[in-house]
């Protein structure tokens, strides 16, 4: 046997798994092809939303608050700083799907939001194009995290712990009474668990599943301020948005590198990525133009012309929701898909999760939404992306 536990790919629920596991002390085993905090999956950026209050529902919110504290646990025993809480502002009208998601977690879970009317966000927030009957929510308890920042600091713990990292693509899972086996090119490994988080690369590492997971094309871009206008979008003046507005709902961070304002759309509408490994880097012209309508209209300060964009992907499931758990047919793996487009705020804690069932069986946390099982006798179309 190899190690207790096999982690195939690292990126942010893989990294966060090999750190909690190994912090556990047990001994672990990681697979990644592309090296500690790539751009080549869904994992990369330079800064992500961190939301502790989210509209889906109180399960991920629940996700979110344990992350918080696993990100200022990474931090205070890396001296890193990786999580950084601007508060986030959403804006609609009170009865839009995002405000009225918003109050219905906040009065299940107990969490504190701020109202503001019209006005006072126009006062407070003047950067924002606000229409008649538009309200505002904010969340103190968020911000934005820096994805490769802290996928290599949770590399970095793991291996103080004592995990190894193989530099090396999966080719194939196999999975067996008492053990996996995890299958390379230059050699196969056996492993009592494995912890499979392959994010756009899962359903061809897991074809026996029946996970129903679509990889899917997404861009990432990034928004000067206009000469004059610099301050307006610092992270103090600034705080991490979800607006919805001209038919779309957009989202964006604060400035705080020289990649500038980073913004996008929940609703991207990416085609289907069939090869993840040929995914570009390159983003073209069309692929942009209705985040740059979206900042033309909401967002008059920044030039609506990006200055940086990139590539990525998402990978959807049929309801939009995480996979997370233990197959019925298949003890010996775990499966971690921090999925959908918004995963990685609450990473830490599916990492955490998914090192709890690969050592005990069994997570404290209410994965019940989440069953790797769930579509095992149901066919749904996807919809739209986000």
């Amino acid at each position: 046997m190899d190690a207790q536990v096999g982690v195939i790919g690292l990126g942010a629920a893989g990294s966060a798994a090999l750190w909690r596991t190994a912090a556990r002390g047990a001994e672990v085993i990681g697979f990644e092809q592309f090296g500690s905090g790539h751009d080549r999956g869904s994992s990369h950026g330079y800064s992500r939303v961190f939301k502790s209050v989210t509209p889906q529902g109180p399960q991920e919110s629940a996700l979110a608050q344990r992350a918080a504290g696993l990100w200022r646990e990474l931090e205070e025993e890396s001296g890193e700083s990786v999580l950084h809480m601007t508060g986030g502002l959403s804006i609609g009208k009170p009865d839009s799907p995002l405000i009225a998601g918003l109050e219905k977690v906040a009065a299940e879970t107990g969490l504190p939001l701020e109202y503001l009317d019209e006005d006072e966000v126009r006062r407070r927030f003047p950067q924002h194009v606000v229409t008649a009957g538009d309200i505002a929510v904010i969340d103190p308890a968020s911000g934005y995290i820096q994805p490769e920042l802290a996928i290599r600091t949770e590399w970095k713990l793991a291996q103080a712990h004592g995990a190894r990292v193989v530099d090396a693509a999966v080719l194939e899972v196999i999975p067996q009474d008492e053990s996996v086996l995890i299958v390379t090119a230059e050699r196969t490994y056996e492993v009592g668990t494995a912890i499979v988080a392959a994010g756009a690369w899962q359903r061809q590492l897991l074809p026996f599943l029946p996970l129903e997971l679509t990889p899917r094309r997404a861009t990432l871009s990034w928004f000067a301020p206009k000469p004059g206008k610099e301050a307006l979008f610092t992270p103090e003046a600034f705080p991490a948005f979800t607006h919805e507005a001209v038919g779309e709902t957009g989202w964006g961070l604060p400035e705080f590198d020289e990649f500038r304002v980073k913004i996008g759309l929940d609703f991207t509408e990416g085609y289907e990525i069939v090869d993840p490994s040929a995914n570009r880097k390159e983003v073209e012209d069309w692929e942009l133009a209705r985040v740059r309508a979206f900042v033309a209209e909401t967002l008059p300060d920044l030039d609506p012309v990006p200055v940086h964009s990139g590539g990525c992907m998402i990978t959807m499931t049929p309801d939009e929701e995480f996979t997370i758990g233990i197959p019925a047919e298949h003890p010996r793996l775990v499966v971690l898909s921090a999925c959908s487009g918004r995963g990685f705020k609450m990473s830490a804690a599916v990492g955490d999760v998914g090192a709890e069932l690969a050592l005990t069986g069994t997570s404290e946390a209410d994965l019940s939404i989440f069953s790797p099982d769930r579509f095992a006798n149901e066919t749904i179309s996807i919809g739209a992306t986000k």
